[in-house]
């Protein structure tokens, strides 16, 4: 069995007070989740995650690697990957901008609209309360 290993972020900003979650729809799948890719050699997870949020939607927040989630899964190319997702909050003065050649969509969405829109047997909607709980918690 052929494993991979890739890493990306969970990436928030603070709208009206609420909190705001940002998806990428792939090009490839057209399944939900959140920007990520593989590590490229000698490349440690956080570096991975920082390149590849700016690869995917143009975006540099500012990352709490405190926040660590990680899922395994099959893929449909018959491979175990196993992604590391870090949080990091978005800087304001920045605007999404989606690398076509993977990312089809992107959007900005609460705890409560995720539910419908992330895969569950990926965990990734149980990722976002946990980055919600641990956002709210810092946030004092």
């Amino acid at each position: 069995m052929i494993h991979e290993h890739s890493a990306g972020s969970i990436i928030y900003r603070i709208n009206d007070g609420k909190i705001e979650f940002l998806i990428v729809e792939s090009c490839m799948h057209h399944t939900w989740g959140f920007p990520k890719g593989h590590l490229e050699p000698g490349e440690t997870e956080e570096e991975a995650a920082k390149r590849e949020v700016a690869e995917e939607v143009g975006l540099h927040p500012d990352f709490d690697f405190n926040f660590r989630c990680e899922t395994t899964y099959p893929t449909e190319e018959g491979t175990v990957k196993k992604v590391g997702f870090f949080l990091s909050e978005n800087n304001p003065t920045q605007h999404v901008v989606d690398q076509k050649e993977e990312i089809l969509n992107s959007k900005w969405i609460d705890l409560q609209e995720a539910e419908s829109y992330l895969p569950k047997e990926r965990g990734l909607y149980k990722m976002l309360v946990k980055a919600e709980k641990f956002i709210k918690q810092n946030d004092k």
